[in-house]
């Protein structure tokens, strides 16, 4: 047995923490490679998902009124997604009857990611049922069959009348006279009529007015449109504003405005007058 001391390596005392420093290391770094293969596998599958081939419609705007018997047009957009590429048609349903649409043109051509518009026409019948639909769009090309959004297309149809007026007694310069507006409701049901206005659409000078080449233009008369209540509850047939108790005051007007200008051309003219209104249905 030597007697002498042992010396030892410093190396060889610090071998087994460095291989546990190592194999620490080791296990460390695995979630962490784990964690980055898994994020790149979720990266690739979310590169992998694509958009169905197909088409997008829209309408616009989605709600719009007319009287019965008139015609009123929307704008039809398709648009191609995921690539798709051909051509469209179109057509409405849900429509009410005696309304038809129309298109113009009446097909389109999509290319991929290219949107086309088309014009749509809905022409209603004078026997056009008055009152709210809903309706559908849709655009079809071969097995690929698509509708406008979810949102409420409405279509409202109004009931027709007709208004007449008179002026109650003579215009000369700064008089002011009220417009007795006569509506004639042909429905069988009584409707609610709202926006009356009165326009002046042409100003027709006497013959001797004309040879003297005495001027009078609608800028001698000045219009102040009706102030009363809405609506007006019309049954069928002819009322006047004054038998459903409107007064004077509310009813339209109508000044011949007194200028420095000579208005003798305005002596004896006759104005013609030009009428609207919205009538809906009660």
């Amino acid at each position: 047995m030597d007697p002498r001391p042992k010396r030892t390596t410093p190396f060889r005392q610090a071998r087994v923490p460095l291989r546990a420093l190592i194999l620490a290391l080791v296990v460390a770094l695995c979630p962490v490679a784990a964690l980055a293969a898994s994020s790149g596998q979720g990266a690739s599958q979310g590169n992998q998902t694509k958009v169905a081939k197909g088409i997008v419609v829209a309408l616009s705007p989605s709600s719009r009124s007319l009287d019965q018997g008139q015609s009123i047009t929307y704008t039809v957009s398709a648009t191609s997604t995921g690539g798709f590429t051909g051509t469209v048609t179109f057509a409405a349903s849900g429509l009410p009857a005696g309304a038809v649409a129309a298109w113009q043109p009446s097909s389109v051509v999509l290319t991929s990611g290219s949107t086309a518009q088309v014009t749509m026409t809905v022409q209603t019948a004078p026997t056009t049922v008055a009152g709210k639909t809903d309706f559908t769009v849709k655009g079809t090309s071969g097995s690929v069959q698509v509708s406008a959004p979810a949102q409420l297309h409405v279509l409202e149809v109004k009931r027709t009348f007709d208004v007449t007026g008179s002026v109650d007694g003579l215009l000369a310069p700064g008089t002011t006279r009220p417009v007795n507006l006569q509506i004639s409701n042909s429905n069988n049901r009584s409707i609610a009529v709202t926006d009356l206005t009165v326009a002046i659409s042409q100003v027709v000078r006497t013959p001797a007015a004309v040879a003297a080449n005495l001027p009078c233009t609608t800028a001698d008369y000045k219009i102040t449109q009706y102030s009363g209540t809405y609506p007006l509850t019309v049954a069928p047939g002819t009322r006047s504003l004054s038998a459903l108790g409107v007064p004077e005051s509310k009813r339209p007007q109508i000044a011949m405005l007194d200028t420095s200008m000579l208005q003798d051309g305005c002596k004896g003219a006759t104005l013609q007058l030009a009428y609207s209104g919205t009538g809906q249905a009660n």
